[in-house]
């Protein structure tokens, strides 16, 4: 019976370990929101679950960052802080700071690709360097 249970729970990990992969997205809350933006080039998509048919899915597809996600149906305070009045938006952070943002437009929809705010990540990696 032990050898059972120690099985399931063994699947039941390795299925929670798979799902969250997959997504692949952790959350910020107002406690955790400045420690994890404070770290190097950081990329915050602010949205909100009635709305995650419009979220940003590239967002995980990113490179050279770090990615989170803010429920503001949650979290409203770091909407008003950060100013967000559309969602999605993603905002760029470099050491804690705003180096970039892209809004949605009327409809909801981020109208900013993928590729787009890669550059923008690009541009503000590449300003190291120099």
């Amino acid at each position: 019976m032990k050898y059972l249970d120690l099985k399931l729970l063994l699947i039941f990990l390795i299925v929670l370990f798979s799902v969250s992969k997959i997504n692949g997205q952790e959350f910020l809350t107002p406690s955790n929101f400045n420690e994890k933006t404070t770290k190097d080039i950081v990329a915050v998509e602010f949205w909100v679950e009635w709305n995650s048919s419009n979220e940003f899915t590239g967002l995980i597809e990113l490179g050279d960052c770090e990615k989170y996600r803010v429920n503001i149906g949650k979290y409203p305070k770091l909407q008003e802080k950060y100013k967000v009045t559309s969602i999605p938006t993603v905002i760029i952070f470099e050491s804690g700071e705003e180096k970039d943002r892209f809004k949605a437009n009327i409809m909801f929809e981020l109208e900013a690709t993928k590729k787009d705010v890669q550059k923008s990540i690009d541009k503000i990696m590449l300003a190291k360097f120099n």
